[in-house]
């Protein structure tokens, strides 16, 4: 009998292994039956974040994966509802909250309240929600993500973004809770950490590819898609459109740099950003972008 959850681990590069010590700790503080979950720690093979994802894919037995950052760890005895949910319902999702931490030793969590709401299908949300496009903030259930041919691109920077977008239009049942599961660790000093140009000029790239990616899935995914999955993917891709903005102005994009970059998203349809009533910041930022890059 397969356990209901495998826990994937990447763990490679120079990655810390005190920090993937105290993770494993974490996994073992949630008290769960042992037969009922699997730890799988995947090395990368020189194909990143994303390959080291996929390689535990194709090892995990579990009904369920979970994704676990080797630098973060899970808050103690905060898993269990999740998994009550899992074996209640069924979903091919369930995302539940995170936390982000500074401190070395596992800290404690307390959600004195916490609730849960089922959505008929993943579209649902993405259609009226902003969410963060982080995998480890999600189980995914195996066999629906190996049907859909759903991978981690590899070797490349924002790998989760087209993932998760991808697993939001084609899940059926997805399920929201707010109790905090997750410890997202920031280290004091990568706050002080500025990446080289050539980092910056990378992830902005691979931005570029991620989106690039989505609109092919969604081209090719348009005329199966009912409307509602039609417009969840247009409302996330605009969306990413102006956080790909964003992240030119976080990595020092020059304006020469800027008007090459902004010329491409025109060829490509993602700008200038259609009205559409989705938010405040939406219609606000929209106005702003299209005027820039339109004297761009």
């Amino acid at each position: 009998m397969n356990p209901l959850l495998s826990i994937i681990i990447p763990f490679y590069g120079n990655a810390n292994e005190l920090l993937l010590h105290r993770c494993l700790e974490s996994i073992k503080m949630q008290r769960m039956v042992e037969d009922s979950y699997e730890v799988i720690v995947a090395d990368d093979g020189g194909n990143g974040l994303g390959g080291a994802r996929n390689k535990g894919m194709n090892r995990a037995k579990g009904d369920y994966l979970l994704f676990v950052d080797a630098d973060d760890y899970l808050f103690p005895d905060t898993l269990k509802c999740c998994l009550e949910l899992l074996s209640q319902q069924s979903p091919d999702m369930l995302s539940f909250g995170f936390k982000e931490v500074s401190d070395d030793a596992i800290g404690h969590e307390e959600t004195e309240y916490w609730r849960y709401q089922i959505f008929p299908t993943g579209s649902d949300i993405m259609a009226q929600c902003n969410f963060l496009g982080t995998a480890w903030r999600h189980l995914f259930r195996r066999e629906w993500v190996q049907k859909n041919r759903l991978l981690f691109a590899e070797g490349v920077y924002h790998e989760d973004e087209a993932f998760v977008a991808k697993a939001y239009s084609l899940s059926a049942t997805t399920i929201l809770i707010n109790r905090v599961v997750y410890a997202y660790y920031q280290h004091p000093q990568s706050i002080l950490h500025r990446p080289e140009k050539q980092q910056c000029e990378q992830r902005l790239n691979d931005f570029a590819a991620m989106l690039a990616d989505l609109q092919l899935f969604y081209t090719r995914r348009c005329n199966e898609f009912n409307s509602l999955q039609q417009a969840a993917v247009l409302r996330r891709l605009r969306f990413l459109t102006i956080d790909y903005i964003v992240q030119m102005r976080r990595n020092g994009c020059t304006l020469g740099e800027f008007r090459i970059r902004t010329r491409a998203m025109k060829k490509q349809g993602l700008l200038p950003l259609p009205a559409a009533n989705y938010s405040f910041k939406y219609r606000l930022a929209r106005l702003f972008i299209n005027l820039t890059t339109f004297i761009g």
